[in-house]
């Protein structure tokens, strides 16, 4: 319930790192879990000083925080713009693209403008644009986001344990392509996927979207006692397991297997060369995130990513017209007005809770049961 007691948003965050660091460092709560073929299930207990890592400065540990969307949408830039600042972060914007502008000389090889909606084909070019964004201005590592972002008013603190575990995952990946750049997230990754809204595990993969046995790469880090993730029954978007299967309040790092929408996810310079040859240049015939999904999972180009369940950011659905949540999905055609705003999966909601941190209140939970 969003409300809130009167407090210092700086003590707040202190108490709750400290808080969150003897949890997490006092209880080995990072666990590997491997497939049956490689090494059995065993703890890792992590030893980092998160307090001195790059996740806390003003770009979350990447060079640019990347926003897209369409300039028209300013409901959308003024919500974003505060909550990064009201979080500790800056922001730059992509502006997104409508799909009817996309001349058909500049489709993409595959695309029939008759089977597949404008609004997806300008989603396509937008994150398309984000990439180009990298690889021309040399930019080391970007986090790209979309516009109706929501993300934990914690989310520093989150990004300091996935970084750990990111880690941890790196070590059976290929490297040579090292980030030139020291990053907090490691070395060796293209691509971190931090937020999207269903998610299949390599092992779990349908048939029509299955891999050779030798490329599957099933290995997770579990993070426990994690705070911020919502109770059992406020978890969605689990496409091929049960939370039943994992402790209350745990959180999963994980090479992806196959994961539906591109909330948010972070591109190494690396990475982004990669995405943009093949998001960009063989094609397209299906909408992005599927794609996007795809260059992980077939390990397009060498591709090297790492996934986290639940996500770190995730599409809020503000209070009023239903229609205006999506430019992509246009929503209920009768104006239907929602009256209170949620997000999925975010425990201390950022957007929610901005009347409490304006005014130097608590946030406070979307759940508490």
């Amino acid at each position: 319930m969003i409300g809130g007691r009167p407090s210092i948003s700086l003590v707040l965050a202190v108490v709750f790192f400290v808080f969150v660091v003897i949890t997490f460092l006092g209880s080995g709560s990072v666990r590997s879990q491997f497939s049956p073929a490689s090494s059995p299930t065993r703890w890792i207990s992590s030893t980092e000083k998160h307090a001195e890592s790059d996740v806390f400065n003003s770009t979350l540990g990447f060079e640019k925080v990347l926003v897209i969307g369409l300039p028209e949408r300013s409901d959308k830039r003024d919500a974003l713009s505060l909550m990064s600042a009201l979080t500790g972060f800056k922001i730059s914007w992509i502006d997104g693209v409508v799909g009817k502008t996309v001349p058909d000389k500049a489709l993409p090889f595959g695309w029939n403008r008759e089977t597949m909606q404008d609004s997806n084909l300008g989603s396509w070019r937008g994150h398309v644009n984000a990439m180009r964004r990298i690889v021309e201005d040399g930019i080391s590592s970007a986090l790209i986001m979309e516009d109706d972002m929501d993300w934990d008013v914690h989310i520093k603190q989150q990004l300091a344990q996935f970084a750990a575990a990111a880690r941890t995952l790196q070590k059976d990946f290929h490297r040579n392509q090292t980030i030139e750049s020291p990053s907090p997230y490691g070395q060796d990754w293209d691509m971190l996927w931090l937020g999207s809204c269903v998610t299949t595990f390599s092992e779990h993969l349908p048939e029509h979207l299955q891999i050779p046995v030798e490329q599957r790469d099933s290995r997770k880090i579990l993070i426990q006692n994690d705070p911020t993730v919502p109770p059992p029954g406020h978890i969605l978007g689990n496409g091929s397991f049960s939370w039943d299967d994992y402790p209350p309040r745990t959180r999963i790092v994980y090479v992806p297997g196959d994961n539906v929408c591109s909330f948010a996810y972070a591109l190494s310079a690396a990475g982004a060369q990669k995405a943009l040859q093949y998001m960009g240049l063989e094609g397209q015939h299906k909408p992005f995130d599927n794609h996007l999904s795809d260059l992980c999972r077939l390990r397009v180009n060498g591709m090297r990513c790492v996934s986290v369940v639940p996500s770190l950011f995730v599409h809020h659905r503000p209070k009023g017209k239903i229609s205006g949540d999506s430019d992509i999905n246009k929503g209920a055609e009768n104006e239907e007005v929602r009256k209170v705003g949620f997000t999925e999966n975010i425990l201390y909601s950022t957007r929610l809770n901005l009347g409490n941190l304006v005014r130097g209140l608590e946030p406070e939970e979307q759940w508490t049961v």
